[in-house]
């Protein structure tokens, strides 16, 4: 006798899993809330469904649809009122030997790679003047900012009228003694134009900026003021690398922008010369995007597709570069980048 007693056998045919209290076996669930529990699950997603169907729809109609059947009709020659005519990569081929479009790249790159870094530094440079601002703050921020919500056709009929040959600017030069360029007869006066018309809107660039400008910790600038720094200095130390992610946001977004330009540009160039899309004076004003108008004006739908799938393809090579090389030059935090 050890002085505890053996604990009985459990009956032969009981089962396992009816144990006693001291047993952390998971209670069985009756089948039947199981089946409740479906039910409810399935009625909620039904529901949601129900919900989003309208966006579905949508979607599946008029953006789905639409993208395959313009990838599919980059490979045929297409004409409205008439059926598809298979061509493989005929059209693409004939993208890269056509002057015209190799103009209409030339042309938008030209805005992407000296519009944006005016549109940007100008912008920052509104953005720190207002930052320092003790009064008025609002006022002018609002007086930055109206430009931007101007509807760009308005503002690109405004700077045709204020910039044409014997309009307000042209006087203005006359005072001076100076002949006022043609601008939008020029070939050469044409994008710089068009640039400065885009720059005149640049509220939106401004207010993101001043966010990350606001955002700065003023320690920082203290602590480089002690190391003695200058203003360049910690303008190049401090605020490039602290903003350096609303600058990857912006130059993003902004290349996207431009890389489908085309309002402004179409004001103005028909202006000068009424009737097809030619891009005056000169083909300097043809961007991607005109060129493609024109060609679904011609009835030329397969052709036109072709360059919809290229600037996608352009857009998204930009867009994946950019990505890939953010840790080099855009400031974090934290070690990854989010």
């Amino acid at each position: 006798m050890t002085g505890t007693a053996a604990r009985p056998a459990a009956p032969e045919g009981a089962d396992d899993d009816v144990v006693g209290p001291s047993s952390s076996a998971v209670p069985v669930v009756p089948a039947e809330r199981l089946r409740a529990k479906r039910r409810a699950d399935r009625k909620r997603r039904l529901t949601v469904l129900l919900l989003l169907s309208p966006w579905i729809i949508g979607f599946l109609v008029f953006t789905l649809y639409p993208i395959l059947n313009s990838f599919y009709w980059s490979f045929t020659v297409k004409r409205y009122g008439s059926p598809a005519r298979w061509v493989g990569l005929a059209n693409y081929e004939l993208l890269f030997t056509n002057d015209e479009l190799l103009t209409a790249l030339g042309n938008t790159a030209y805005l992407a790679v000296f519009g944006m870094p005016v549109r940007i530094g100008i912008a920052l440079l509104a953005a720190a003047l207002l930052v320092r601002a003790r009064r008025g703050n609002g006022v002018y921020r609002t007086m930055f900012y109206i430009p931007s919500i101007v509807p760009a056709v308005a503002s690109g009929a405004l700077f045709f009228f204020l910039l044409k040959e014997g309009g307000p600017l042209s006087g203005l030069f006359g005072l001076f003694g100076a002949e006022a360029p043609l601008w939008f007869r020029d070939p050469q006066w044409a994008k710089p134009a068009l640039i400065m018309v885009t720059t005149w809107a640049l509220g939106d660039l401004m207010l993101i900026l001043l966010a990350g400008l606001v955002d700065i910790p003023r320690s920082l600038y203290e602590a480089a003021e002690l190391d003695g720094a200058g203003r360049w200095a910690k303008f190049r130390h401090v605020t490039l690398p602290m903003i350096s992610p609303v600058i990857f946001f912006i130059v993003l977004t902004g290349l996207v922008g431009v890389l489908q330009s085309f309002d402004q540009a179409y004001v103005f160039s028909q202006g000068v010369r009424e009737g097809r899309l030619t891009g005056e004076p000169g083909g300097s004003l043809l961007t991607y995007a005109m060129l493609q108008l024109r060609l679904f004006q011609d009835g030329r739908i397969g052709f036109a597709s072709a360059m919809a799938w290229v600037m996608f393809l352009i857009t998204f090579i930009i867009t994946m570069v950019m990505l890939a090389t953010r840790r080099r030059w855009v400031h974090t935090a934290t070690e990854e980048w989010a």
